[in-house]
């Protein structure tokens, strides 16, 4: 009875602890967090992995407001909207929205960028008439092991950078600028630099751009940029630059052959940095008798030269002079100053001074929201 008894509990006991590891089993532990979307740091701030690949994708751009003011034709001036000689404010919306995708390849990096423009303008002339929204490509190109095809802005402009920090800074103008083109650029490594590429700045069915501009003896002032080119050529435009940056000092130098006009350009830019002082100048020749694509000045040359000074963290001020072999010149200046980061506010003044016809004095503020 005894042993019958002892046998009883031990099996109880067992069955009771079986329980007890059996209910400790299913009991459900806390989820571990999933990181849904990686961070890919191997191409700068802002990028992550696409899920589920090896690409990395980041999103950007800015949302801009625009209110021109002055004489109408200087940049973005201001708008004679009744014709009665008097300007008046001209306003402008434009939101920016940049893709940037990114994966490493055995070839290198495997780059594919677009920027879409989407803009409202007061203003009643084209490209955007007043009331009306105007969406862009404005850059949609593909690069891998230095070769860069599709639509951009022309080597030419883009190698030796925009003519310093103002909003009109082509107030003598300095290059052309949407093209499609296929280039190849090679880094030394060392600081030296080369790029090459062909480049056609319109489709072969399409005329020209503007009319040309003629005198009263019917001699040509203006070819309107396009207006020489031959729409049933097929052959491209070339242009080829070097740069050598030295670290306080840069040196650039690029040619454009506009194959049409037959002519070419050549310019040349010097960057230096004095601490809180950056300042360039640029210098541009034409070998031809005429302005052509890569030629939009007046005469044979053309000079541009500017300063920046960061004041302080939030204030910065840029300032900007060029001059034609005709003697066309501008002058102007600005203040950017940051409220917040990301958000920033520019206020500026230019002044033009044809060679013919009337002085011009305008200026903008802009409103921008970097993201």
């Amino acid at each position: 009875m005894k042993i019958k008894s002892l046998l009883l509990g031990s099996a109880a006991a067992v069955v009771a602890v079986t329980g007890a590891r059996a209910a400790d089993a299913i009991v459900v532990a806390e989820p571990e967090p999933i990181e849904y979307v990686r961070v890919c740091d191997a191409f700068g701030t802002g990028f992550f992995f696409i899920p589920g690949t090896e690409t990395c994708l980041r999103f950007s751009g800015y949302m801009r407001y625009d209110i021109g003011f002055g004489d109408e034709g200087i940049g973005f001036g201001g708008l004679d909207e009744d014709g009665d000689g008097d300007e008046s404010w001209r306003k402008r919306a434009r939101l920016s929205f940049r893709t940037d995708t990114r994966t490493e390849t055995e070839l290198g990096t495997l780059r594919a960028y677009a920027e879409i423009r989407t803009q409202w303008d007061s203003d009643n002339n084209e490209p955007t008439r007043q009331g009306e929204t105007e969406v862009t490509l404005n850059f949609g190109y593909i690069e891998l092991a230095g070769f860069r095809v599709g639509k951009d802005e022309s080597i030419y402009t883009t190698w030796t950078g925009y003519a310093g920090g103002l909003i009109n800074d082509g107030l003598v103008p300095f290059g052309p600028f949407d093209v499609t083109l296929i280039s190849y650029t090679y880094d030394f490594g060392n600081g030296f630099s080369i790029i090459g590429g062909v480049e056609d700045n319109q489709d072969n069915t399409n005329g020209p751009s503007r009319d040309p501009i003629v005198d009263d003896m019917g001699n040509v002032i203006d070819r309107g940029f396009d207006s020489n080119r031959n729409t049933n050529e097929y052959l491209p435009d070339f242009v080829a630059g070097a740069s050598y940056d030295l670290g306080a000092w840069q040196f650039r130098g690029v040619m454009g052959y506009d194959s049409s006009d037959e002519n070419a350009s050549f310019k040349g830019r010097i960057d230096g940095s004095f601490g809180r002082v950056n300042g360039f100048i640029m210098g541009a020749v034409n070998t031809g008798n005429n302005p052509h694509f890569y030629a939009p000045y007046s005469g044979d040359w053309a000079i541009y030269g500017g300063l920046t000074f960061d004041a302080t963290e939030r204030f910065n001020l840029n300032g900007q002079a060029s001059v034609d072999d005709d003697s066309n010149w501008g002058i102007g200046g600005n203040v950017v100053f940051t409220i917040v980061p990301g958000f920033f506010m520019v206020a500026e003044v230019d002044y033009v001074e044809p060679d013919e016809g009337s002085s011009s004095t305008g200026g903008v503020v802009r409103f921008q929201r970097n993201f």
